[in-house]
């Protein structure tokens, strides 16, 4: 992927270009679009080097199309929605005011009604089965226009999610975009929902794991709509598919004509422009036809395929051409009939190239009018859901889509793992065609993982100044502003949770039933060290990661040995702080136990791809 950026005064313009885009060349059809769209940024480079004395060629990384729509929706933000908070950390302690004074929380939770103003811990834990910190995290985000929700691992963040928007869902006509960094994350959630029993559920993006949400997929929706539907929409779009298909017949039929060699019924038209046609004019005679060897009855095409293969004008046709006086083709040598046949070759290619692009326009104008129809069809779906979920690449790349529902309520999660402008870009601005966003939710844990950045000239720890890696979530906590965190854990032994609690969160708390989990089958302890001395590989300052095949045999060894006590593979996991161990544990599964199925999480595969590792066949 090639960058232009282009500079003058305070005028800066950029052109991308991908000069490495996959052609089949045995797929011509496919290559005229991407020629064709090679030429337009051509084009474009080379009016904006005509205006500018200035340009620099950059390198743009393959990742650059996960965050280009982010790029994209940041440049048409006008204002930032909720700036008092956002912008100038102003907490207001009002609920918002899209919810009523009193809400009922769910059956689930005795349908017991809180007064939103006067919120009390005390009342809603004697009420329901939540703790404290679940208290006082629900009462923050239903009565702060920007909740922040922190939660150590283990304490329930989707639970808590999910809970607040069933509560917003029931009390409310707001509809709800959750947006997620990870595809997994978005699927546990959005499973969170039908389970509370939401029907009215939208994934957008294609890439759940879940067969439970396959089926409410925006793609997989909109398919079922077009099948049932017998609306305007629906008729327009399959007369464009049809027109679609049609144009692209005509060009593929162009396009093997161009890779055939000339015929008669092709250079007819050539011919008779040039008035040479003459040459092979056959004289019809009533009840009689000419005839040429073994009877063969010779037509326009066969005395055209005669002239090419050098054969001599037939005595009959001679007598007609000297009446005609027009120029005699036969006269030609061999070598002058192949330049001629070159000639009209070259003047055929040019008018079917025209009669190509011409189809070609036409076609991409169709694919244009389909994506707009397309888009009513999906905007239709999305008003009937009142729960829509989205990654954060997701959400830039279908804002102008989402904005069109005007999803007012906005919850994020893994929060603290999301770059700030990902999270901006989630959120409607008050336009004609929609609302402002009212109310933002950000669950996560900023003492975790922070934001992902390609380049380590942008995060804090460089101390450029930059911090993009400092996540909204992170940023607001760190300016005072007020938060929430769950105390409670679920998830881990004591032992294993001790590991936390004394080095990030000293007033962590067990549930009492993480002391009743079952000890770890066929070892001493639930926690174990393993120290070695063997080295790794990759520990000079050059090296961009690190492996050590010792310590992932061991890994691959422990891994059969407790699925010999009896776990299933999928309750196994192994942790590791390098992508080039992630590779060599791949590697080391495939050769030793080839059996097990082996899965590498979607942010770790990225990684591997933009370290141009083999990585093929690996499963997410």
């Amino acid at each position: 992927i090639i960058g232009v950026v282009f500079h003058h005064d305070n005028d800066v313009r950029t052109a991308i270009s991908d000069i490495s885009a996959n052609k089949d060349i045995n797929e011509r059809f496919q290559e005229i679009f991407n020629v064709t769209k090679e030429n337009r940024d051509i084009e474009e480079i080379t009016q904006l080097k005509s205006s500018f004395k200035t340009y620099s060629l950059i390198e743009v990384s393959d990742s650059f199309f996960s965050y280009r729509p982010v790029l994209e929706s940041l440049q048409t933000m006008v204002s930032v929605p909720l700036s008092q908070e956002i912008v100038h950390i102003e907490r207001h302690h009002d609920r918002p005011l899209y919810l009523p004074r009193t809400v009922k929380l769910p059956s689930d939770f005795n349908s017991v009604e809180v007064d939103l103003d006067d919120w009390s811990n005390q009342s809603v834990m004697q009420s329901t089965t939540l703790d404290e910190s679940q208290s006082r995290a629900l009462g923050m985000a239903l009565t702060s226009r920007v909740a922040l929700i922190q939660g150590p691992p283990g304490t329930g963040k989707t639970f808590i999610g999910s809970l607040i928007a069933q509560i917003i869902r029931d009390n409310s006509d707001e509809s709800i975009l959750c947006v997620c960094y990870t595809n997994h994350a978005l699927d546990q959630f959005l499973e969170h929902m039908l389970k509370r029993g939401e029907k009215r559920l939208v994934r957008v993006g294609g890439r759940t794991k879940s067969e439970v949400l396959k089926k409410y997929e925006l793609k997989a929706l909109s398919k079922k709509e077009r099948s049932l539907s017998v609306s305007d929409a629906d008729k327009r779009m399959r007369s464009v598919v049809a027109q679609m298909h049609q144009c692209k017949n005509e060009i593929t039929e162009l396009l093997q004509t161009l890779q055939l060699p000339l015929e008669w019924k092709h250079a007819r038209d050539v011919l008779e422009n040039s008035n040479l046609a003459v040459n092979f004019d056959i004289i019809h005679h009533d009840g009689f036809a000419v005839v040429g060897r073994n009877n063969t009855k010779i037509d326009e095409d066969y005395l055209f395929s005669s002239w090419k293969r050098g054969e001599e004008c037939p005595e009959w046709l001679q007598e007609s051409l000297e009446v005609e006086e027009t120029d005699n083709l036969w006269l030609l040598l061999p070598a002058q009939r192949l330049e001629r046949i070159n000639e009209w070759k070259q003047l055929q290619s040019e008018e079917m190239n025209e009669m190509i692009q011409t189809a070609r326009q036409r076609y991409e104008d169709l694919s244009a009018e389909k994506v707009d129809i397309g888009l009513e069809i999906d905007s239709y779906i999305l008003e009937k859901a009142r729960i829509i979920g989205a990654t954060t690449t997701g959400a830039a790349k279908y804002r102008d889509l989402l904005s069109l529902k005007s999803a007012s309520v906005v919850i994020v999660e893994e929060a603290g793992e999301v770059l700030e402008p990902h999270v901006l870009t989630s959120l409607t601005e008050n336009k004609e065609n929609s609302e402002e966003t009212k109310h933002l939710i950000l669950i996560g844990d900023h003492l975790q993982l922070r934001p992902k950045l390609e380049s380590y000239s942008l995060t804090k720890v460089s101390g450029n100044g930059f911090d993009f890696d400092i996540s909204l979530f992170e940023r607001l906590i760190h300016s005072g502003f007020d938060s929430a965190m769950l105390g409670v854990q679920h998830r881990m032994k004591p032992c294993i949770a001790d590991l936390i609690r004394r080095q990030t969160y000293p007033s962590l708390q067990d549930h009492p039933s993480v002391a009743s989990y079952p000890d770890v089958r066929g070892v001493p302890d639930n926690l174990l060290f393993i120290d070695h001395a063997n080295f790794e590989n990759g520990a000079d300052d050059l090296a961009t990661t690190k492996s050590n095949p010792f310590e992932a045999q061991l890994c691959v060894e422990i891994v059969r040995y407790l699925l010999l006590q009896g776990y299933a593979h999928s309750q196994v996991t192994i942790l590791t702080p390098y992508v080039g161990q992630i590779l060599t544990i791949v590697k080391e599964m495939r050769r030793s136990m080839n059996d097990v199925n082996t899965f590498v999480s979607e942010l770790d595969q990225a990684e591997l791809l933009r370290d141009d590792s083999d990585i093929e066949d690996i499963e997410l």
